[in-house]
């Protein structure tokens, strides 16, 4: 299956990836080398659990930034 992505990490990166219909949120942020840890995966504007199966639709992963 196909899914449009759209990195948001100090600029917009945006690409088509093909997945596996078993495949997970996390399962897709490892396969673009991004930690699961400093992300939040959306759809449709909704976060997503990252151990939920992907659907074919447009994400967004945005980069969390913490600090003080």
């Amino acid at each position: 299956m196909k899914v449009k992505v759209k990195i948001l990490s100090g600029g917009v990166k945006e690409q088509v990836l093909e997945l596996s219909s078993d495949s997970t949120y996390e399962g897709m942020l490892k396969s673009l080398n991004i930690n699961p840890e400093i992300v939040l995966v959306f759809r449709k504007g909704t976060p997503v659990p990252l151990d939920e199966t992907v659907t074919p639709d447009s994400v967004e992963i945005l980069r969390v930034v913490t600090g003080g």
